[in-house]
């Protein structure tokens, strides 16, 4: 689950020039407009600023005119996604001093939207690509489907779809910036030699010289790390390198040293984008492991290797929350509403031993393991000691409706609005879990999972940590 940032920005001018010298080599983004006949009260945007950091997700509101308007900084070209309840424009481009106006009709959206201000010819090509390349034929679909037939064949069609689309970009080139240009023509290249490698493995025939099939430097370095698609595609090559030739065993540690050693000692990556990819990696491994000794070096390592300091800070954020809920520590208090609007604090529960779950309505595995937890809470009902908290993460309504339709005791809490909450609880990911001691210390920041065997091994694993059995 991505970082939520609630903005309340209704049809009001908000200068951001005033936050200090910092933000001063910085340009102002905006994008705002009017979409009539739409019932709902919110459309998302989420920004993407790099491939490493946390993007940023917001909630604009809209005013009674159904006006809505976001400004925020940039420092360079981003990716955007904007969701207007079933329509949306994912992976799209923004620039700073961009000026987006976006007007519609919401009950004939596609033929009534217009796109003006400054920056605005960058959306008018996509829109135009979109019609192209997949309303009036779904190429990405048909790539899909066409993997039986010739290696020739479908090498021939991706550079025919290459050339046609950096023909439509070529057509718009007199006014877009050459950064967006750059990237996008790189975000073309890739996501067809991503096609390509796609068919390579499909059949079975990539090899280390296969590599050769692909000019990994028509891409100068800058934009090979800032691009989506180049990024995925050189992603998809290292890993299919090692699944073909085992260049580097299944150790994390040694894995990430050996990708670096391969692959910038055959020069196949540029240096600016292999930091991107090893960062990543290493979020990964945090993200599924949390702040494992492990896991600390691979940080340690990597602030010593990277150059990027944005990667490196997105990293340390990241190892630092976990570290906040690793096992041995004292958990942080909270305060958050329940059903009722009552504000319940965790140290209300001193002297009980918690089970702390983060969840959501629409989480399927959440739900799941909500309903195998009823299991294990009344197996120890006799104990008395034990006690179910269930945070949530849903808008106030949806918590409602779901703890009143719900059968499985617990108190539920909702934390929405508690952007403190979702930082120190890792409510990224859900469900995630804390098994928490009688004086508020973390015995376990990785429980069984709930709905692996009906809550069976969860039993057996609070029998041993808490009761000793």
């Amino acid at each position: 689950m991505k970082k939520t940032i609630k903005i309340v920005f209704i049809g009001l001018y908000f200068s951001l020039w005033g936050l200090g010298n910092a933000v001063m080599a910085q340009e102002a983004f905006r994008i705002s407009g009017k979409i009539t006949g739409y019932e709902e009260n919110s459309l998302g945007v989420t920004i993407y600023k790099n491939w490493v950091e946390e993007p940023i997700e917001y909630d604009l509101k809209l005013d009674k005119k159904k006006q809505f308007i976001l400004e925020t900084v940039l420092e360079d070209i981003a990716y955007i996604d904007i969701n207007i309840g079933e329509y949306g424009f994912y992976q799209w481009k923004i620039e700073p001093k961009d000026n987006i106006v976006l007007n519609a009709d919401y009950h004939d959206f596609r033929n009534t939207l217009k796109i003006s201000g400054e920056g605005s010819a960058k959306f008018q090509y996509f829109l135009e690509q979109e019609k192209k390349f997949t309303t009036e034929k779904d190429w990405d679909y048909e790539l899909q489907n066409l993997r039986k037939i010739s290696r020739k064949g479908y090498f021939d069609l991706t550079n025919y779809l290459k050339t046609e689309q950096i023909n439509l970009l070529n057509k718009y080139r007199i006014d877009l910036s050459e950064n967006f240009y750059m990237l996008q023509r790189a975000d073309i290249i890739g996501k067809y030699y991503n096609s390509e490698l796609g068919f390579l493995m499909f059949h079975n025939i990539f090899s280390k010289e296969e590599i050769k099939t692909f000019d990994l430097k028509i891409i100068n370095p800058k934009t090979q790390a800032k691009s989506l698609e180049f990024g995925i595609f050189i992603e998809q090559l290292i890993d299919n390198t090692n699944a073909t030739a085992k260049k580097y065993p299944e150790d994390k540690l040694v894995e990430i040293e050996a990708i670096k050693d391969y692959f910038e000692s055959l020069d196949l990556v540029e240096r600016p984008l292999l930091e991107r990819i090893i960062a990543t990696k290493v979020i990964q491994f945090i993200e599924k492991e949390g702040a494992t000794e492990e896991n600390k070096l691979m940080v340690g390592s990597f602030k010593n290797y990277a150059k990027n300091q944005s990667y490196i800070n997105a990293i340390l954020k990241k190892i630092n929350k976990y570290q906040q809920v690793e096992t041995g520590r004292t958990v942080k208090n909270f305060i958050l509403p329940d059903i009722k609007g009552n504000l319940i604090s965790l140290k209300d529960f001193r002297g009980k031993n918690v089970i702390l779950v983060n969840f959501a309505s629409w989480c399927g595995p959440c739900v799941q393991d909500l309903e195998h937890l009823k299991v294990v809470i009344n197996y120890f009902k006799e104990t008395n000691d034990l006690v179910l908290i269930a945070v949530s993460t849903d808008t106030r309504e949806d918590f409602e409706n779901f703890v009143k339709a719900t059968k499985v005791f617990a108190i539920y809490l909702n934390a929405f609005d508690s952007e403190e909450y979702k930082q120190n609880f890792n409510t990224e990911f859900l469900p995630n879990f804390l098994l928490i001691d009688k004086s508020g210390t973390i015995i376990i920041d990785k429980i069984e999972e709930p709905s692996l065997d009906e809550g069976r091994s969860l039993i057996r694993q609070i029998e041993s940590l808490i009761y000793k059995k």
